[in-house]
């Protein structure tokens, strides 16, 4: 039986690490559920972010999100901020980028993503904030083509997470 544990496989077959300087950061935006959180921090370890900034969750059960994140928490900063201080977190040249179905977002397969990503989440009923898409200098959206329009936003985090890996890597 051919051997397909992770490590194994990925010890045989080397992916190099992203530069410090251009790691993703990612930032959620008053998100509802603890266990979204420890998915996107498991994906961040994933693709090997700098940091996942959270926004107006703070009242979230910390224990499932570590739950959740499983041994990505400890390998990930994570940053419980307010947004008028979340520029104090975010390196000046990242550019702030939604992933959202919002006015002027343009589909992602079809656009040059930053090399430095601050790429912010919105919540999973409501979208991103105004205030945050405001901050946005870059709006991109996941075109579905198929009759449900909606996607899980950790499932849409991924979606751009491998996109921005496809394009920088």
């Amino acid at each position: 039986m051919q051997e397909t544990h992770s490590k194994i496989f990925f010890s045989k077959n080397n992916v190099n690490p992203l530069d410090d300087s251009t790691k993703p950061v990612i930032i959620t935006d008053n998100f509802s559920t603890p266990e979204n959180i420890g998915h996107i921090i498991r994906l961040a370890a994933n693709v090997g972010a700098l940091k996942v900034v959270v926004l107006r969750s703070e009242n979230l059960r910390k224990s499932k999100i570590k739950k959740t994140a499983g041994t990505a928490i400890d390998h990930i900063p994570l940053v419980f901020s307010e947004t008028d201080r979340l520029q104090d977190h975010i390196p000046e040249d990242y550019t702030f980028t939604a992933l959202e179905t919002a006015e002027g977002a343009k589909n992602i397969f079809n656009t040059s993503l930053p090399d430095k990503l601050a790429l912010v989440l919105g919540n999973e009923k409501y979208g991103i904030s105004d205030e945050m898409l405001k901050l946005c200098n870059l709006k991109v959206y996941i075109p579905m083509p198929g009759t449900v329009k909606s996607m899980n936003v950790t499932h849409a985090a991924s979606v751009c997470l491998f996109e921005w890996l496809r394009q920088h890597s």
